[in-house]
């Protein structure tokens, strides 16, 4: 399981990289040629505008794994370890409960569009609702598994979220 968890992890910082390295490579290039050569990439605006999409969905999900949105814990810290559990379980449901309605609107608008086909490169436009629907999927596991462990397994919540997937790995193997 951690292996699937580190293989997923790195398949979706390639997908940043990728995205985050072809739009710059895009629109430099169309810059370049419509102020050097008065021509430009017609796939260029559009082209940037999905890979834009799909490396901010999947960078949620990379943010939420590592733990990296911004939260507000003035209360949680001062309340005893008990109280800690019940507030993450509660954040956690809540959190799973928005992505259930992100996973359904998602969907929804990915079917709704796939017909509807962007002007220059011919691309359903329900790609980009789709980069909700992994979104949502991912954040979802992610989520449950930090429900299982501070439920079943009794994982203190600051303990629930690893830094980053290698640390996991490491304190798993060095037990």
């Amino acid at each position: 399981m951690r292996l699937l968890t580190l293989l997923v992890s790195r398949l979706f910082e390639s997908i940043v990289v990728f995205c985050m390295g072809t739009m710059m490579i895009l629109v430099f290039f169309n810059v370049v040629l419509r102020y050097g050569f008065n021509s430009g990439i017609a796939l260029s605006d559009e082209g940037a505008r999905y890979l834009f999409v799909w490396l901010t969905f999947i960078g949620a999900v990379i943010a939420l794994r590592d733990n990296a949105h911004l939260g507000v814990d003035l209360l949680y810290r001062r309340l005893p370890a008990f109280g800690q559990r019940v507030c993450a379980v509660i954040a956690e449901l809540l959190m799973l409960f928005c992505c259930a309605l992100f996973l359904i609107g998602s969907y929804k608008q990915t079917v709704i569009n796939m017909d509807n086909l962007s002007p220059v490169a011919g691309l359903p436009l329900g790609l980009m609702y789709a980069a909700g629907v992994v979104c949502s999927v991912a954040m979802s596991a992610i989520i449950l598994n930090r429900l299982y462990l501070l439920l079943f397994r009794h994982v203190a919540p600051d303990q629930v979220m690893p830094k980053s997937p290698e640390e996991a790995l490491i304190s798993e193997v060095t037990k």
